[in-house]
């Protein structure tokens, strides 16, 4: 049986009351998944994107919340070469968005 290689990576946060929330995103080779823990058990995020590889940072802004930035790493299939695009979350968006990340 061939397996399968992986990329993951992982942030986690201390929120104002002190609740430690992690996040993991995985990529199965060819699309990026999330998996939270918010001290209620793992389940399953929002996150979802084309990536076989991936890294991911977050920073806690005080009474404001946390950014989230996931970036993942894909051929894009028009030049045959690996692209890198960054996805934001932040306080007060409801859903994930395409960053300016531009690789140099």
């Amino acid at each position: 049986m061939a397996t399968q290689s992986t990329s993951t990576a992982s942030i986690s946060w201390f929120d104002n009351n002190g609740q430690l929330h992690i996040r993991v995103y995985s990529s199965d080779g060819e699309m990026v998944t999330e998996r939270c823990a918010d001290g209620n058990g793992w389940t399953t995020g929002s996150f979802s994107a084309p990536g076989s590889a991936v890294s991911a940072t977050c920073w806690w802004q005080e009474n404001v919340g946390v950014h989230m930035r996931v970036y993942c790493s894909a051929i894009d299939s028009s030049t045959e070469e690996y692209t890198t695009t960054e996805w934001c979350c932040d306080p007060g968006t409801s859903d994930w968005t395409k960053g300016s990340y531009t690789p140099g």
